[in-house]
């Protein structure tokens, strides 16, 4: 090899790095999720104190969790089927008296928060929804098919921190589910 094929190898190897270097500051989205900008300190006080610095606290976000994201919790013979009027493309069936949907998240900070689900169903159902293992509330469904999506939503106080959601009926067969969305 001679030295200059060599001095190119380099100029294009070091091009290369100045390329993806400046990519990563002109385009960070791509790269890096969005961070909040850091707050900067406040002025000191009269007396000399040090500065303090503020936090930024957390803030919540609207979510939805797909009822058949593999984080959740499938129980009995709870299963996944293709659907092709579900928002994902599936959805979880079979939520009967021994068997349950468990979804999992997280909050970054606690309050009231306003969860909806989407179901499919042929006719008049009962879906159960547990938090945190509190007692369930019940709720009355009603759909004109397996391929009409519907929902319904109610508030729930949710902590911060991991959450989870048991969607079942353990006395008769329940909808299928499609999503919970929490906003």
């Amino acid at each position: 090899m001679t030295e200059r094929s060599r001095r190119r190898q380099w100029i294009g190897l070091l091009l290369a790095a100045a390329g993806m270097a400046a990519a990563t500051v002109v385009v960070p989205p791509l790269i890096a999720p969005r961070r909040a900008a850091p707050t900067p300190p406040s002025a000191p006080a009269a007396s000399g104190a040090p500065f303090r610095s503020a936090t930024v606290p957390a803030q919540f976000s609207a979510l939805s969790v797909q009822a058949e994201d593999p984080a959740n919790r499938l129980t009995g013979g709870a299963s996944v089927v293709a659907c092709a009027t579900c928002r994902g493309g599936h959805r979880v069936r079979y939520l009967c008296p021994e068997c349950a949907l468990e979804v999992r998240f997280a909050l970054p900070v606690a309050g009231t928060r306003k969860v909806t689900v989407w179901y499919e169903v042929d006719g008049p159902r009962s879906l159960k929804v547990s938090v945190n293992g509190a007692a369930a509330r019940i709720w009355p469904v009603n759909g004109p098919d397996w391929s009409t999506p519907r929902s319904f939503d109610f508030t729930a106080d949710l902590p911060a921190g991991q959450v989870s959601l048991r969607l079942y009926n353990d006395d008769s067969p329940a909808p299928d589910l499609d999503e919970i969305a929490i906003a």
